[in-house]
């Protein structure tokens, strides 16, 4: 229920943050992060709910520190934790959420039990989690280039950032 609070609270929110490239994924992935918490709660798929949770907040809160660690301009430690932030979340979410999760849900719980709508409806929503991950990671491979390059300065969701243009500004 907390996690579902959570997410409610960043789509309400996000009105009033910085607009990103990634806006509209972020947009749908907090409605269908939504959806799948209330669905799995409500249909007591609480193992694949908790799992798929477990796994997204293993890098989530990795990637909040980081950005305290940028913005506390504690480069180094800033940098480090993205290198940790990157490889939990590529092994997370590309490796462990498809070849377990995914691969549970779509081909083992058919040996056990019959499809039926709820089935299909969860599965869709897995997989759009599943694709707005690839596209994450690509930005994050992105960001990974840019910063073995030397030429990582901000967000690669965004070409400047509000806070970034007020600076200038000053």
């Amino acid at each position: 229920m907390m996690e579902l609070s959570f997410a409610l609270s960043l789509t309400f929110t996000m009105a009033f943050d910085v607009k990103r490239k990634d806006f509209k994924e972020q947009i749908v992935h907090h409605a269908t992060t939504i959806i799948l918490i209330s669905y799995s709660y409500c249909a007591n798929y609480l193992r694949i709910g908790s799992l798929v949770m477990l796994l997204h907040v293993s890098s989530t809160f990795l990637l909040e520190l980081t950005k305290l660690l940028h913005y506390l301009n504690w480069r180094r430690a800033s940098h480090l934790l993205f290198l940790i932030f990157s490889s939990v979340f590529l092994v997370t979410r590309l490796i462990i959420f498809p070849c377990r999760v995914l691969y549970t849900s779509f081909y083992t719980s058919m040996e056990l039990y019959q499809p039926y709508f709820g089935y299909y409806f969860m599965n869709a929503l897995l997989m759009v989690l599943q694709l707005l991950h690839v596209f994450w990671a690509s930005l994050i491979i992105h960001m990974l280039y840019r910063f073995n390059n030397g030429t990582i300065k901000n967000d690669a969701r965004s070409d400047t950032e509000e806070s970034d243009e007020s600076e200038e500004v000053q």
